[in-house]
């Protein structure tokens, strides 16, 4: 009936009747990534303890987001009792905003979480079992998810611990290394004769919890990125495949072609299925998106400012901790960007294989596939706002120098005091 290389293809039907995978290598890993997040506070674990530990988290940061909130309105209001240093406006505003971040973290977390269990890991199992033909596995992917989820926690420690010795400098007595550290990256919320041990152990761990928290935000839209991203690079070297393969064929009759037309339906109709899950996870992690780059926006602007304007005139660490940071913080932007827009040039990539297709091998379910692929644009968003593709990077860069020289600019009309702002860090525990 076939060609000798077709054989290989559709011999005992192994292409239309694929083998059901018992487990998926991505949602074994997210599954595990999400439990871990419990650690830091994300609610969705049904374990009592774990509900305990996320309610005392969070608690706690809305806390420290009240008293950050009132030290705010009392320096605005003129009442404060000390408005320099660390306990300026800016310094204060700082600290509120990233203690709002954290708290919006671990909400948008958890409710990802709370749709990943009840909806969407199971529509992606039924999306992975319910496609017609036999795409092969991706045997790198559980590797390639733990290394980057791995990476970035490190990355993430490493400058938070970069910009505690920042903060406390090489010079501190070991006895004054808890004292100074708290006074130094929380000075808008405490002065010297409130400092207490009861409130700075607790208050570095709820601070370090907050930094992990901001990252898990960027880690989850890199491993979501990678797993759709790992669907589409498998329906593309399938169809890459099969073109190759239908290339070579030399025999031709009534029920081959039936053939050949009900395989590149399936095709399609996977690819729609693709599209599909694409927007509905689209719709989860929209929220996640927004708030994502608008934070990374934001601090980049102001670690950018900050280094420009005062960071070489500080000490040497301090000078070190800004380059650390602000190359941390590009390097998430850059990893969650370019994670994302794989999704939309994977979506992409099998028109070239199309439009090099064999004239005789062509038939309407290929035209069809051609036509879907072609007007179809699938990719991550952020609420519908904007889209996450290669051309983001571009018009990211140029919004961050315009704000760059606007802040420059009103710093050098008196407009920005940097002076009462010597180092506000990026991280939690240094704004």
């Amino acid at each position: 009936m076939y060609g000798h290389d077709n054989k290989q293809f559709f011999g005992n039907n192994k292409l239309l009747l694929p083998e059901q995978p018992v487990h998926d290598d991505f949602l074994d890993t997210m599954e595990k990534v999400f439990h871990w997040s419990c650690i830091f506070g994300v609610f969705g674990s049904k374990r009592y303890i774990s509900i305990l530990w996320s309610a005392l988290i969070l608690a706690s940061l809305v806390v420290i987001e009240y008293l950050a909130i009132w030290k705010v309105i009392r320096a605005v209001t003129g009442v404060a009792r000390d408005t320099s240093g660390h306990r300026s406006i800016t310094a204060r505003l700082a600290g509120t905003i990233f203690y709002s971040i954290s708290i919006m973290s671990l909400f948008v977390a958890s409710k990802l979480w709370y749709y990943w269990r009840s909806n969407i890991s199971l529509l992606w199992a039924k999306v992975e079992r319910s496609v017609g033909v036999k795409v092969p596995a991706d045997s790198t992917l559980k590797r390639r998810l733990y290394l980057v989820f791995g990476l970035m926690t490190f990355c993430s420690m490493f400058e938070h611990t970069v910009s505690m010795i920042a903060s406390v400098g090489l010079d501190c007595p070991s006895s004054l290394l808890m004292k100074r550290y708290v006074l130094v990256s929380h000075g808008f919320l405490f002065m010297g004769q409130d400092y207490s041990e009861w409130f700075a152990m607790p208050l570095i761990l709820i601070s370090t919890l907050a930094s992990l928290l901001w990252n898990f935000q960027d880690q989850l839209i890199v491993l979501i990125s990678i797993g759709l991203t790992s669907r589409y690079y498998r329906l593309n070297g399938f169809v890459a495949k099969l073109c190759e393969l239908e290339k070579h064929q030399t025999e031709f009759n009534k029920k081959s072609e039936a053939l050949k037309v009900y395989t590149w339906r399936k095709i399609r109709e996977a690819y729609v299925k693709q599209a599909m899950l694409v927007r509905r996870m689209d719709g989860a992690l929209g929220g996640i998106v927004m708030l994502s780059c608008s934070c990374n926006f934001y601090f980049i602007c102001l670690q950018m400012f900050l280094g420009i304007t005062q960071g070489l005139s500080t000490d040497v660490m301090t000078g070190i901790y800004y380059v650390v940071s602000l190359a941390w913080l590009c390097t998430r932007v850059i990893s969650v960007v370019l994670s994302a827009s794989g999704v939309n040039t994977h979506s992409k990539t099998a028109l070239k294989y199309l439009y090099t297709y064999e004239t005789h091998c062509y038939n309407v379910e290929v035209g069809r596939l051609q036509d879907q692929l072609t007007k179809d644009y699938i990719a991550l968003s952020g609420m519908g706002f904007f889209y996450l593709n290669k051309t983001i990077l571009l018009q990211m860069a140029g919004a961050i120098i315009t704000y760059e020289l606007i802040l420059i600019q009103f710093d050098g009309q008196g407009q920005i005091d940097t002076e009462t702002t010597p180092s506000i860090h990026l991280n939690v525990t240094n704004i």
